[in-house]
């Protein structure tokens, strides 16, 4: 009887540590979520002229005629990703069929 006690409570830890890694797997998985969120809410030069479809040249040149909008960060410049996205839906042209 004893032997059958002990294997239950081995079987229950060996469930118990289970979950607790699966649990552990799954806020490791949204933790990387979150900085990969995190981390595209900002981009530097490279990337958001990559994301207007633009070349850096041209980016930078709109961010001196202040039409683009940006932020410093030391002598850096960077660019939040729902401002470009506010400023591509700002530049909308041509007729919409339908209205």
């Amino acid at each position: 009887m004893k032997n059958l006690t002990s294997n239950t409570s081995l079987m229950h830890n060996v469930k118990c540590s289970s979950l607790e890694n699966s649990s552990f797997d799954n806020t490791k998985k949204i933790n990387q979520e979150t900085r990969s969120v995190i981390i595209e809410e900002w981009l530097d030069t490279t990337q958001a002229a990559a994301y207007l479809k633009l070349t850096v040249g041209a980016l930078r040149n709109m961010t001196s005629n202040g039409q683009v909008p940006y932020h410093k960060l030391g002598k850096r410049n960077r660019y939040r990703v729902d401002d470009l996205r506010q400023l591509l839906l700002s530049q909308k042209r041509g007729v919409i069929y339908g209205n």
